[in-house]
Parts: C-alpha cells; sequence; structure tokens
C-alpha cells in the first residue's frame, strides 16, 4: 500500500494494551455473529509500548499462573490473528483530527480515516495532536503512581463515536479491569450499530448427552 493511500476503516483503536485488544478482540468477535456486523473492518494501531511487557501475572484469572507479559502479549496477538476482521499494524498515531463525521488518524507512515475512534492510550502521556476536538488530559487519581493521566469522558465517551478505554479512561492498573473496560466499549460500539443493549456471547459448548 502506498503511503500516500488513506485507509478507511469502521472502528480504528489507538493502543494495543490490555483494554485495547479487549475492545478489538470482542469487535471482531461479532462478525461471524450478527448481520449487522458481518462487513465491519476493524484496526488497532499499536506502537509496541505497552506495560504489559514490563509484567509477569500472578493473579489473573483463566491464565497460566505467572505468565510473562511477552508471551501474554503473543497469546492476545494470535487470537486477534484468528478474527480477520481485526487488523493490527506497528505504528505510532501522532495526530487525530475530526473532519465532519469521520476521524482522520495520522500515523508516522500512513492516513486512516474511521466512523469510530477508541483512545486505548495507557495513563502515561497522552501527545497526539488534536485538531477539531477536544480532549481535556487530567490528573489520574485511581493510581498509585505521580503523573500519571487520563483522558475525560463521560462513561468511556469523549465526543460523539470518540470513546477512551483502560487505563486512559481512568480506571486502576490491574490488567483485567483494564481489559473489561475495552470490552464494554465495544459492547457500547454495538449498541450504537443496533440501537439497543448487545453483547458477543461465545459460543455454547453442545450438551452432554
Amino acid at each position: 500500500m502506498d503511503s500516500t493511500d488513506v485507509v478507511l476503516t469502521d472502528v480504528l483503536i489507538v493502543g494495543g494494551g490490555a483494554s485495547g485488544y479487549g475492545c478489538g478482540i470482542t469487535l471482531a468477535s461479532a462478525n461471524d455473529k450478527f448481520e449487522w456486523a458481518k462487513d465491519k473492518k476493524y484496526l488497532i494501531i499499536d506502537s509496541g509500548c505497552s506495560d504489559i511487557k514490563k509484567a509477569s501475572f500472578y493473579n489473573l484469572s483463566g491464565v497460566e499462573y505467572g505468565i510473562d507479559g511477552d508471551k501474554l502479549l503473543q497469546n492476545l496477538q494470535t487470537q486477534l490473528q484468528k478474527l480477520k476482521h481485526c487488523q493490527l499494524l506497528n505504528d505510532t498515531v501522532i495526530k487525530i483530527a475530526k473532519k465532519d463525521d469521520i476521524y482522520e488518524v495520522h500515523t508516522n507512515s500512513q492516513t486512516f480515516q474511521t466512523k469510530i475512534l477508541v483512545l486505548a492510550t495507557g495513563m502515561h502521556q497522552f501527545d497526539i495532536e488534536c485538531e477539531g476536538i477536544d480532549i481535556k488530559v487530567l490528573p489520574h487519581t485511581n493510581v498509585m503512581k505521580p503523573q500519571k493521566v487520563y483522558l475525560q469522558n463521560n462513561n468511556n465517551q469523549i465526543d460523539t463515536n470518540l470513546y477512551v478505554c483502560g487505563l486512559a479512561s481512568g480506571v486502576k492498573t490491574m490488567f483485567a479491569i483494564a481489559n473489561g473496560d475495552g470490552v464494554k466499549v465495544a459492547c457500547d460500539i454495538f449498541e450504537s450499530y443496533t440501537g439497543k443493549k448487545a453483547v458477543a456471547h461465545d459460543s455454547i459448548k453442545d450438551a452432554i448427552a
């Protein structure tokens, strides 16, 4: 793809940590289950700076005890690869602009347009240039570490079709909480598509005779 091409997607997620993957995997899991979701396309843009890499996990339910953060990230990437409707791009977002009802997202190498934008940018900083969007960066008071930030939001929403999830939304610094916050935002997006409460449950096993 030429670097001058503009790529259009339905939902673009900035950040590939716990909440970014939670959101992307949940969104893409609905495509083969619902008519309203079958043609949706999703993209995660990740700069590779997730704090998951720095940790080992001993109290995360449902995964190997003491799993290394690198391995956990690999597991998330493998799971995402099985869901063909969500792509992962390793790049850095440098600018976001709102133009009418479309968000234009500029990275170091490409420009993207998306109908819905999700910010899963973590708590360390938010230094993306913004045009036509009022994003307020505030001190994160729900963590024990100083000088962390979150993005002001109302129930994960910053503006029309602009969401924030995970640590960037102000939740506590636990993987499960951040991951669940991303899943919650995905379900909020489902609701915007359907006009009613919607989730994407996993398949139920066949009953044992």
